[in-house]
C-alpha cells in the first residue's frame, strides 16, 4: 500500500526487486542481504534472515505482518493479513518464521516497510596501524565527542 508501507507479495519476488518497487514508493525493504539479487523473499522469511538492516529495523518476527503458507496435507493457510496487531487469537506465523519449511512452505508475505530515510549519516574514522587501534581510542585527541551513528 503506497501510504502504510505494508508490502503484500508471492514467496518467489526477488528481493532485490521488492527493494526497488518500495524504495519508487518512498518505502525501504527491512531486509538488505549480499544476495539480494538473487534471494526470494520466501526464502528470506522462512529462513528469518537478517541482514545489514537487522539492528536499525529489527528481525522479521517484527517487520512480517502475515503469511501465506502451504502444510505437508496440501491445505492452504490464510494468516495473509496486513495488521500491525491482531489479538484474535495465536500468532501462527512466528511458527513459520524461521522454520526453513519443515512445518510449511511460504507461498506469499505481507511486510511493513520503514518510510525511506530524508537522509543517510556516514562516519569514517581511519587509523595507521591496526594494532595500534586500542591505544588510540585511549588517546583524548583521537576519541570522538560524541557517538557517531549512521543510518
Amino acid at each position: 500500500h503506497s501510504v502504510s508501507g505494508i508490502l503484500v507479495c508471492q514467496a518467489g519476488c526477488v528481493l532485490e526487486e521488492l527493494s526497488r518497487y518500495v524504495e519508487e514508493r518512498d518505502f525501504i525493504m527491512p531486509l538488505d542481504l549480499g544476495a539480494k539479487g538473487s534471494c526470494h523473499i520466501g526464502g528470506n522469511v522462512a529462513t528469518n534472515a537478517g541482514g545489514l538492516r537487522f539492528l536499525r529495523y529489527g528481525s522479521l518476527h517484527g517487520t512480517v505482518l502475515g503469511l501465506e503458507v502451504v502444510l505437508a496435507d496440501g491445505t492452504v493457510l490464510d494468516c495473509l493479513t496486513s495488521l500491525r496487531k491482531d489479538n484474535t487469537g495465536y500468532d501462527l506465523k512466528q511458527l513459520f518464521i524461521g522454520s526453513e519449511g519443515t512445518l510449511g512452505i511460504i507461498t506469499a508475505v505481507s511486510i511493513l516497510c520503514p518510510p525511506k530515510p530524508r537522509a543517510v549519516n556516514v562516519a569514517f574514522l581511519g587509523f595507521l596501524c591496526s594494532a595500534l587501534i586500542p591505544l588510540q581510542l585511549q588517546s583524548p585527541v583521537c576519541r570522538p565527542p560524541v557517538v557517531l551513528g549512521a543510518r
